[in-house]
């Protein structure tokens, strides 16, 4: 057998009402704002394309 670390990416985004001038301000201001976890974790979606596996070094315990 063979040991690996695996680097499983998602993705996934936060809704925001926001006052502004412009677009750009208002993406710098929702930036800014706290991450709403639940609606972060209910829209989540795997990215299988950014996924990696390397395989590390088998150590033997002593």
């Amino acid at each position: 057998m063979k040991k690996y670390e695996v680097k499983i990416y998602y993705t996934g985004f936060c809704t925001y009402e926001i006052d502004a001038e412009n677009e750009e301000q208002a993406i710098t201001k929702a930036r800014n704002l706290e991450i709403n976890r639940n609606e972060i974790l209910s829209n989540i979606e795997n990215w299988k394309e950014a996924d990696e596996a390397f395989e590390t070094e088998n150590k033997k315990s002593k």
